[in-house]
């Protein structure tokens, strides 16, 4: 089965449904917005089931995505190889009791937006400042500048203030 847009949330973990399938990044408009090409794609395993008495999404996300180098501005192709592990959750109690042990996610009505989901989760293991592999070994193998702070001798305003009461 490919990755719907959305799927109810309850049916899915009742049946452990899996989801697999390839998600073109073009379909995907706030990451198509983030890369250098939206001719990428993604490779999606995902299955709801419950587990510990929790219903939980997990799988993987992978493939190549065409980053543009921050440094060179240049293209360049990040590899992504994801895990996925999110608890369902639809109150804040549930939230707080699994914050220690799991990321939650809040299903609203029934409803998992399981192609949002995907977008959501890549866009945060996106670098925030991507640098292709020749700029990464640069900016690795330079030495750290040292810098001295010239020690600056601010004048006390009270000091002030105490001169020109004594007058």
């Amino acid at each position: 089965m490919g990755i719907p847009q959305v799927v109810r949330a309850s049916g899915a973990v009742a049946q452990e449904e899996r989801y697999e399938g390839d998600l073109p990044v073009r379909s995907l408009e706030r990451l198509r917005e983030a890369l250098a090409s939206p001719d990428a794609v993604l490779q999606v395993r995902l299955q709801a089931r419950s587990l510990g008495g929790y219903p939980q999404l997990s799988g993987t996300i992978g493939g190549r995505l065409p980053l543009l180098c921050r440094r060179c501005d240049k293209p360049y192709e990040w590899p992504l190889e994801m895990h996925l592990a999110l608890r369902l959750v639809e109150n804040e109690d549930q939230e707080r009791a699994l914050m220690q042990d799991a990321d939650p996610y809040w299903v609203q009505d029934d409803q998992l937006p399981l192609r949002e989901i995907v977008e959501d989760e890549v866009l945060l293991a996106l670098p925030m400042l991507p640098r292709c592999e020749t700029c990464e070994n640069i900016v690795q193998a330079a030495p750290t500048p040292v810098v001295e702070v010239a020690a600056v001798r601010r004048e006390n305003p009270f000091a002030a203030l105490k001169e020109r009461l004594k007058k």
